[in-house]
């Protein structure tokens, strides 16, 4: 699993696609797309004013 610097915070969403898509209309960036890990699914954005958040989810 890769590791990105600068991660503020992990949030567990219900529905990653979902959290992801709403995110990207409301102007993030991804970073690292969805991907499968051991644990689940993730991926990294980078929201508007800059902060970087780990999604988590199904």
């Amino acid at each position: 699993m890769q590791r990105v610097a600068g991660v503020a915070a992990t949030l567990t969403v219900a529905n990653l696609d979902a959290a992801v898509e709403e995110a990207e209309a409301g102007g993030a960036e991804i970073v690292m797309p969805i991907q499968s890990t051991p644990n689940g699914r993730r991926a990294v954005l980078r929201h508007p004013y800059g902060g970087v958040f780990e999604y988590v989810g199904p």
